[in-house]
């Protein structure tokens, strides 16, 4: 069994290796402390502790004799909770959308840019929103949409100058960039109520939904030390692995799907539907796709998930944005990421046709930005028949045809928009068009 001084002994050794735990399967969290020349556990207690008595409970746990004379050199455990902590401060670097700060004390507010995030604070984001937050020590956790995380502790304890960072997960899912841990006594976790992620610096999600569902660690970099409930050996989770923990101490550990491939990646999406096709992942149940305004996807923009390969995002301004694809496995286990640039320039077009007292009047209309021009194009159904009308460089919304013999036909119109020095064209797919001949008998 893992007693405290071992884990705490496997976390020093183990910099780069994440270890996420079932919150009952150890015990409570510690820091180890070799005790100086001159040290006692009174004079410990005295300037260290919350509660000069304090050092009674560290007696007992190290099974001090003389509380007064501990030699040099002796390694002491002592609970985190009984040590005093100089408060660190984290900040909102991303937000949009609507979602709340609550204090530890006092009321709540809508969440901002630049906002002060202090320990004991409530983060919960609606839906269509997100926030980034930055630690003081580099750190980043992304909330995607409908997420509710509370900050157990941000602080530096005193006795070991040791940061200590804990975090719990109420419901929903976060992604979370961890700088590497400078001091061996320094702690970074990532709980839910099922399960608790200790890390030193890598790059892990974890997600859980609330009631009976289970707690999902997803690792995309580093590895991964499992255990839950009352087991005390450890399940190695490597790169490319996740696990599911139940409330019942059930870890299921499997491989983590590979990202979806984005169909078209070079594609400039001028449709005011922004739509993007994934390519099918064999064993997913579903798709979530990001879109950040950088490749870091600290300024998320959107986000979505679909049990089919292809999402749509309506409103997407102009620009250059980022995109994030994965796949999700039946077991509801997010799947290895890719990023992918995309290319954002508004330029819809809608037509239609109509006959009237003139003729057959064919019109439209553009969508966008800048200079608009376009070009309408009709030709006979069969095939590789030549166009009847083919025109450029129009100006106009419409044009008519006045004597249109009766056939079938294919016509279509395209937009090309100039802005900047830039140009893009968007075509509508082609039309149908039946012209009857004239049974009124009319002349």
């Amino acid at each position: 069994m893992w007693g405290p001084g071992i884990a705490a002994a496997c976390l020093r050794a183990l910099a780069p290796v994440l270890l996420a735990v079932a919150t009952p399967a150890l015990a409570e969290d510690t820091v180890s402390y070799a005790v100086r020349k001159g040290d006692s556990l009174y004079a410990l207690g005295q300037r260290y502790m919350e509660r000069r008595d304090d050092w009674r409970i560290v007696q007992r746990l190290n099974r001090v004799g003389n509380p007064h004379r501990i030699p040099p050199g002796t390694r002491l455990t002592i609970p985190t909770r009984l040590l005093k902590g100089e408060p660190l401060t984290a900040r909102i670097i991303a937000f949009k959308g609507a979602a709340t700060l609550v204090p530890a004390a006092g009321p709540g507010a809508p969440l901002a840019r630049g906002m002060a995030v202090l320990p004991g604070a409530l983060i919960e984001t609606g839906a269509s929103s997100f926030a980034t937050l930055e630690l003081s020590n580099g750190s980043r956790i992304a909330l995607p949409s409908n997420t509710r995380i509370r900050v157990r502790a941000m602080r530096r304890i005193l006795l070991t100058g040791s940061v200590d960072f804990d975090f719990l997960v109420e419901q929903g899912r976060i992604e979370t960039s961890v700088a590497p841990l400078k001091g061996a006594g320094d702690s970074y976790r990532i709980r839910t109520p099922i399960a608790t992620a200790a890390v030193r610096g890598t790059n892990f999600r974890v997600g859980y939904e609330g009631g009976d569902a289970p707690s999902l660690t997803e690792v995309t970099e580093g590895t991964v030390g499992l255990a839950a409930g009352k087991a005390t050996a450890d399940m190695a989770i490597e790169q490319g692995f996740g696990a599911s923990a139940s409330a019942n101490g059930t870890v299921e550990k499997e491989a983590l799907l590979p990202p979806p491939e984005l169909i078209e990646p070079g594609k400039v999406h001028t449709d005011p539907l922004v739509t993007l096709r994934l390519s099918a992942v064999s064993g997913a149940r579903g798709y979530h796709v990001q879109i950040a305004r950088d490749a870091g996807f600290v300024e998320l923009e959107r986000e979505a998930t679909s049990p089919t390969p292809d999402l749509s995002f309506a409103d997407i301004p102009n620009g250059r944005w980022f995109v994030r694809a994965t796949a999700i496995a039946a077991s509801g286990l997010e799947g290895m990421p890719q990023n992918y640039t995309m290319r954002r320039v508004l330029a819809g077009i809608s037509a239609s046709a109509e006959q009237g007292t003139e003729g057959w009047r064919f019109a439209w209309s553009g969508s966008g930005s800048g200079k608009r021009l376009y070009h309408f194009i009709l030709r006979p159904e069969r095939a590789q028949a030549p166009p009847l009308v083919d025109e450029p460089g129009l100006e106009a919304d419409s044009i008519t045809l006045s004597d249109l013999p009766p056939g079938v036909y294919v016509w279509r119109v395209g937009l090309t928009q100039y802005e900047d020095g830039d140009r893009v064209t968007n075509w509508l797919p082609p039309q149908r068009l039946i012209v009857s001949p004239d049974t009124t008998g009319k002349p």
